[in-house]
């Protein structure tokens, strides 16, 4: 009975520990933990603190808390869960071991802001520092190994974390909503079969996906597994640096994949990677606040990455990108657009104060090795607006393909490289070869096809005053740039250049000005530094050039060169003179050959009227062996047509790449029709053209800076036409002077030697040769008779020829004046188109004594009834007493106040008294001219050269010659039956 009781009281008491044990777990703890487990919690954290329910198993030790909230002070919620339950296994604490059956944590949650003074509010949850110092110290010793911890089942369901950073001036938002996290059969302590599983998987926003698998120990750290990161939009992670730089992500998404390895179990930490990928699908960057996107990447990946920390290695397999477009300009400043793009902004991002300390040197560290086996662009695409130029020049980039392999980092061997494009639509582009970064090296080839000029036109406007209709620009060849060059120059090209279909207009006319249909440069081997060149062959096909000369007189070649936008030149001030530098030594320049192949040459003056035309056609030949070296000479021949069938060729020796150019050319055109010119005649000379041709015979040689020039003009039947009374017409006797230069075949020639130091400022070649031809024309004016005694041996002088002297009173032309009328006639039977002009004339002072003593003569013949008169006829008797008898019949003369008497006269004095008497009337003495004028023209009449239409008298002259003959004045001038004369004699 006793033994039945004390089973009883044994099992009551069991029973009632039972009871009081459930009791306790049931209902005590969770009491407890409401009562005082959150109102401690809140007062360690400072925040309010909210369970909504607490529950605990004490029979399977698992507890769940429900609706934990901790509150910031406004009550908004700052992190808790709704439901964290835990499952303990027992059994395991007697072993010194914590094992869990399930750990399970529903919808936690986390709610950290930024406020806009930059303070987060989930560090208010961390106790100050002032009052974590006043804990008591810790006992310093051997760390604690962990105590092994299980966990056979570790799930976070419905996780969400919201992020909100109000210090930024655009606020950044970032909720990762729902993340899990599933962890198996997991043990702090790796036992052999361990699995320790684990599986977390999020999201950021819809589509964006993050997840981690693999397996995970804490003692020793070790874990292998995979990350994959599936849509995540690189817009939602830009906000984190949105105000560090000044553009905005419109789109883009990332991937990555990898496989890693981490593991702390030896003296230094292994990490390694394998089959990394990433990629980024349709990023697209634009300016803040633009619209359209100024760097679109449809795709781009690393593939095959792998990294090794022990080894400082990075791999990539591949880097691929393709179809990305590119939006740049350059403003007028110079600044590109990215510059600003992805400069960061300064105070966008977080400020960290430097702490300085005080290190010793260490040594330098191992650098990192970086692998790529290959990089990839395909399909680029880039659109350039330069607008610094005052027409922005565009630029579009298309197809561009890039492809790099075996690239390392750092940069120890060159890489080949393999770059295609397309240029302006049209054009292309391919780089082959090898380039190195360190020291800076590039051996490649190049190709350049059909390259179009016009895009390049605002780069031409700064030198050029024209637009480019048209053109093309072709290289082939290889490349070589050496940095660091001490043996070897700094670049190498050699190849071939060419322009090819080149049109260029003239911007006021919107003609054609120059054109070509090839430029070739053939074996071209350029070197800079030292600078050298050498071509074997330029061959320049169906050049033309088209030469006008506007209504207002302005050349359209004097437009093409556009004006210097340079500011005048400052004068330097006066001081100590520097000494001068070594001057540089001339660049080698070799050239093999120029070969020029139908050029072509428009002229036309619209400045005339009617307007004039010529043209150079079929000009073309060689110039071979040009050269630097100052004794090295190249032939020139050339040869082609003036107005399409004058020959016009030139021939000679050359060196215009020398230090002193040295030039001996001959250059002759033959009968060129002057016809075409006939304007500028009625305009300048005052007279039409009927006809004409030139030659021209020319000799230049310059060596040491003198020239030398023999300059041969021929110029064949020319023939003006009707008087055109031009107001621009020149003063001189235009006619006159070819009548005088013309020969009696019609042919005139003109030779003008010039020479000339060419180191002479002042010297100007073609102002000499028109001075020259200017001063000639103006002696033949001045001294025509000097031409035509130069006509025939003997002719005298101009002095001689110009006059034919007479005896006083006499028309008969004496006998020493006879050589004289036939040298002038002889030069003027050269000097077809000339007529001579006879001025008859008389001089009253040598004339009229002669005339009143023939008159007393012929008196005194009548008076004695002779009928001839013959001066030997009158005996002196006879002749004195006609004589006195006439005197006699003169008044007396008055009375000298002198002498008292008067002395008989002598016959003499009579005679001249009587003569001084006798009256000669200015009839008497044109008469006399005319009769001087009229043997000069019988005597050129008589010799027959001349026609009666060469000799013409004028009106007679009385004049005092001071002389003691008397003087008839010859003169010349143009006119022939087809020949204007009016205002052509000379004076």
């Amino acid at each position: 009975m006793r033994r039945l009781f004390r089973l009883r009281v044994v099992i009551g008491v069991l029973l009632g520990l039972i009871v009081l044990y459930s009791l306790v777990g049931f209902v005590l703890l969770p009491y407890l933990i409401k009562a005082y487990g959150v109102p401690a919690a809140a007062e360690q954290l400072s925040h309010p603190v909210v369970l909504r329910e607490a529950a605990f198993n004490p029979f399977t030790l698992a507890l769940r808390l429900n609706g934990l909230e901790v509150r910031d002070q406004d009550q908004t919620a700052m992190l808790g869960f709704e439901e964290l339950f835990v499952d303990l296994r027992a059994g395991t604490l007697f072993f010194q071991k914590v094992a869990f059956d399930e750990i399970r944590l529903i919808m936690p949650f986390v709610a950290a802001k930024v406020s806009p003074e930059g303070k987060l509010n989930l560090m208010s949850l961390v106790p100050p520092a002032d009052q974590a110092s006043q804990s008591p110290p810790q006992p310093v010793g051997e760390p604690r190994k962990m105590m092994p911890v299980q966990i056979d089942l570790l799930e976070i369901e419905k996780g969400i974390v919201e992020y909100r950073d109000d210090s930024k001036a655009r606020p950044v938002i970032i909720d990762v909503v729902p993340f899990e996290i599933v962890l198996r059969n997991f043990n702090t302590v790796q036992a052999e079969g361990g699995e320790n599983a684990h599986a977390f998987t999020a999201e950021i926003g819809k589509g964006e996906q993050i997840s981690w698998e693999g397996t995970i120990f804490l003692e020793p750290v070790e874990s292998d597994g995979k990350v994959n990161l599936f849509g995540i939009k690189l817009k939602t992670l830009y906000q984190a640096v949105h105000d560090m730089f000044q553009f905005d992500i419109q789109q883009g998404v990332l991937g990555l994949s990898a496989s890693y390895h981490f593991d702390l179990r030896g003296q230094a930490p292994q990490a390694t990677v394998q089959n990394g990928t990433m990629t980024i699908q349709n990023l697209a960057l634009m300016e803040r606040g633009g619209i359209d996107p100024v760097v679109d990447i449809p795709s781009f990946g690393l593939d095959g990455i792998r990294f090794d920390l022990q080894k400082q290695t990075i791999d990539v397999a591949k880097v691929h990108s393709a179809d990305a477009r590119f939006e740049a300009w350059m403003d007028q400043d110079g600044t590109l657009n990215y510059q600003p793009l992805f400069t960061p902004v300064a105070g966008g991002g977080t400020t960290t104060k430097s702490v300085s300390a005080t290190h010793e040197p260490s040594r330098p560290a191992k650098p990192w090795l970086i692998t790529v086996d290959e990089v990839a662009l395909r399909n680029y695409r880039a659109a350039f607006e330069d607008r610094t130029p005052a027409r922005p020049g565009h630029v579009d980039v298309d197809a561009m393909n890039v492809t790099v392999k075996n690239v390392q980092i750092p940069f120890r061997k060159p890489l080949p490289i393999d770059v295609s494009m397309k240029l302006n639509e049209t054009g292309s582009i391919d780089v082959k070869g090898n380039v190195a970064v360190e020291p800076l090296a590039a051996d490649t080839e190049l190709k350049l096809r059909h390259i179009d000029i016009r895009p390049f036109q605002p780069y031409l406007d700064r030198f050029l005053n024209a637009d480019v209709l048209d053109g093309a620009i072709d290289l082939d060849g290889t490349a070589r740039f050496v940095k660091e060059h001490a043996n070897e120059p700094m670049l190498q090209f050699q190849g071939n250049l060419g322009v090819h279909q080149l049109a260029i207009a003239d911007r006021k006319e919107l003609n054609d000005v120059v054109t070509w249909k090839a430029l070739n440069v053939n074996q071209l081997a350029l070197s800079v530094e030292p600078t050298s060149v050498k071509i074997a062959e330029i061959v320049w096909q169906e050049p033309s050039a088209h030469v006008i000369v506007d209504s207002d007189g302005q050349l359209n070649l004097s437009r093409l060169a556009a004006s210097p936008d340079g500011q005048a030149a400052v004068p330097k001030e006066a001081g100590p003179e520097k000494s001068q530098s070594k001057p540089t030594e001339p660049v080698p320049v070799t050239i093999g050959q120029v070969k020029l192949i139908n050029l072509a040459a428009t002229f036309q003056d619209l400045s005339v009227e009617p307007k004039v035309r010529t043209s150079l056609t079929d000009f073309g030949g060689t110039i071979k062996g040009l050269s630097s070296k100052q004794l090295k000479k190249a032939d020139v021949n050339l040869k082609g047509k003036v107005g399409r069938a004058a020959p016009l060729k030139v021939a000679g020796k050359i060196n215009p790449l020398s230090e002193e150019a040295f030039t001996d050319l001959i250059i002759t055109l033959g009968g060129m029709d002057l016809t075409p010119a006939g304007p500028y005649s009625g305009k300048y000379v005052g007279y039409g053209l009927s006809k004409g041709k030139l030659s021209l015979d020319l000799k230049y040689k310059v060596s040491q800076k003198v020239l030398e020039a023999e300059n041969l003009v021929h110029v064949d039947q020319l023939t003006f036409g009707e008087k055109t009374n031009s107001p621009d017409a020149t003063s001189l006797p235009v006619p006159l002077i070819v009548a005088l230069l013309k020969d009696r075949k019609g042919l005139i020639e003109i030779d003008m030697p010039i020479r000339g130091d060419l180191n002479d400022p002042d010297f100007k070649y073609g102002k000499v040769v028109i001075s020259t031809l200017l001063n000639l024309l103006g002696k033949v004016v001045a001294s025509p008779f000097a031409l035509m005694g130069k006509l025939v041996p003997g002719g005298g002088n101009e002095e001689d020829l110009q006059f034919i002297e007479f005896q006083p009173g006499s028309a008969d032309l004496p006998e020493n004046e006879i050589h004289k009328l036939e040298a002038l006639e002889k030069a003027l039977d050269e000097r077809a188109g000339l007529r001579l002009d006879i001025k008859g004339t008389t001089d009253a002072a040598l004339d009229v004594p002669v005339l009143q003593a023939i008159k007393l003569r012929d008196q005194l013949f009548e008076m004695s009834g002779g009928g001839n008169f013959e001066r030997a006829a009158l005996s002196p008797k006879e002749e004195q007493r006609l004589v006195e008898k006439l005197f006699a019949k003169l008044p007396p003369p008055e009375p000298s106040a002198t002498s008292a008497e008067q002395t008989q006269p002598t016959v003499e004095d009579m005679k001249r008294k009587l003569a001084a008497a006798i009256p000669i009337s200015a009839k008497e003495l044109d008469a006399l001219a005319h009769r001087r004028a009229e043997a000069i023209r019988r005597h050129f009449l008589e010799g027959g050269k001349l026609t009666e239409e060469r000799v013409a008298l004028l009106d007679t002259n009385t004049a005092e010659s001071g002389h003691e003959k008397v003087r008839t004045q010859l003169s010349l001038s143009a006119g022939l039956p087809d020949q204007p004369a009016s205002g052509s004699e000379t004076p």
